[in-house]
């Protein structure tokens, strides 16, 4: 069995190692050595990387109580193979890790609420809590007190117990192993029993930051980040606030109520545009509708406007049949070719069949029902020649 040299010193970046066993399967070589430093995927916790004779080490995970290493090439010996692993890979874990367990306790010491489910992301820290809901105040009492724990450096170390001593633990979960429990305890403040990973000393956590929660199947999801990933959120987000707050010429305090005020300025702003935009549109359909073509005592209108909105389009067309005996065809010409063919919904004219027959002059496609129909192609040359020819359809077969 391989000796896990994680547990004896959780510090150890570089060791020798001899193999054990080594398959090959799938173009990767899976090799079992007598001692190892890598953590296995496990736990929640993701595996180490790192290299083996300068070989790198893409995944280490444990099957059977043995723990395999995958590399790309044929270790270039058995013995003594030089290792070492991505030390900032590991210690980024190790600080996520304990991180978690000490947010989790706070959770639970302040609100009596269980860790239900944990994820060590590349990125983010989650925790999914058995609450229903959470305050702003209950989660900046859980935060502040959470890097207490970390600023007072309180002593972390794994413990054995035997089922006697077991027993007259506080574990704040049972374990979900018989044999080899394996305790973390955070100088008598936390005991949780744990495979993975974590610093000898809280305040090698640097700060727990949490970003936001949100509600996940009856439990409350908990996003956060440790140390170094929490320096990094940070400096992002002060860069933002620095730039906002230099781009209004306010001070970095006050850009929410400045952002705030623009916003609803903003919101105001865009209905008062939207109602001008409606008026505009009456006007324009009245104003079409009043100068169209007059056939048989039906109104056609035949137009293709230019980088006009499609959204804005349909809003015009179904103003125009809104008028009895109307037939609408409009086109627009953007980054492509769009059609619409409407007409007023006491008019027995089939537009979804006119529209199949003249969509694919555009090459294009879309559908519709009876009395509208609506769809896009990529030759913008052919707009008019659609529209022309779908209006001497209905001229044709509906207006003679």
């Amino acid at each position: 069995m391989t000796k896990k040299l994680f547990y004896d010193n959780v510090y150890q970046k570089e060791f020798t190692a001899n193999i054990l066993t080594l398959n090959k399967i799938d173009e990767k070589f899976h090799i079992e050595l007598n001692q190892t430093a890598f953590y296995p995927e496990g736990g929640g916790q993701p595996c180490d990387q790192g290299n083996i004779e300068n070989i790198q080490v893409s995944y280490v995970y444990e099957q059977n109580n043995k723990i395999y290493h995958v590399i790309d090439k044929e270790p270039p010996k058995l013995h003594l193979l030089k290792c070492s692993i991505d030390w900032q890979r590991r210690f980024d874990h190790m600080q996520q890790h304990l991180g978690q367990h000490i947010l989790s306790a706070c959770f639970h010491e302040l609100l009596d609420a269980q860790t239900v489910g944990f994820h060590l992301g590349d990125e983010f820290v989650t925790i999914d809590i058995s609450l229903n809901t959470i305050s702003n105040t209950q989660l900046k009492r859980i935060e502040y007190f959470a890097n207490q724990v970390v600023f007072n450096n309180l002593h972390v170390k794994q413990v054995y117990p035997t089922a006697s001593k077991l027993s007259k633990l506080p574990v704040r979960k049972a374990p979900t192993v018989t044999e080899n429990i394996r305790i973390i305890e955070i100088d008598e403040f936390d005991f949780s029993p744990c495979g993975g990973t974590h610093p000898v000393h809280t305040g090698e956590v640097g700060l727990i930051k949490i970003r936001k929660c949100e509600k996940v199947r009856g439990n409350t999801r908990i996003e956060f980040v440790c140390g170094n990933r929490a320096l990094k959120d940070f400096y992002w987000k002060n860069n933002h606030i620095n730039a906002i707050s230099n781009l209004l010429s306010v001070k970095d305090i006050d850009t929410f109520d400045n952002v705030e005020r623009i916003y609803a300025d903003y919101t105001l702003q865009k209905k008062k545009i939207k109602n001008l935009k409606e008026q505009l549109l009456d006007f324009e359909s009245l104003t079409l509708h009043q100068n169209a073509y007059t056939l048989n005592d039906t109104k056609i209108i035949n137009k293709v406007f230019d980088d006009r909105d499609f959204g804005e389009l349909r809003t015009l067309a179904a103003k125009l049949v809104s008028h009895p005996n109307t037939i609408v065809l409009l086109g627009s010409r953007n980054e492509k070719a769009q059609i619409i063919l409407s007409c007023s919904n006491e008019m027995n004219i089939e537009m979804n069949k006119i529209f199949k027959e003249v969509c694919p002059i555009i090459n294009g496609r879309g559908g519709g029902n009876a009395h509208t129909a609506q769809g896009g192609g990529d030759d913008l040359s052919k707009i008019e020649e659609s529209l022309k020819t779908a209006e001497d359809i209905i001229k044709n077969q509906y207006l003679t």
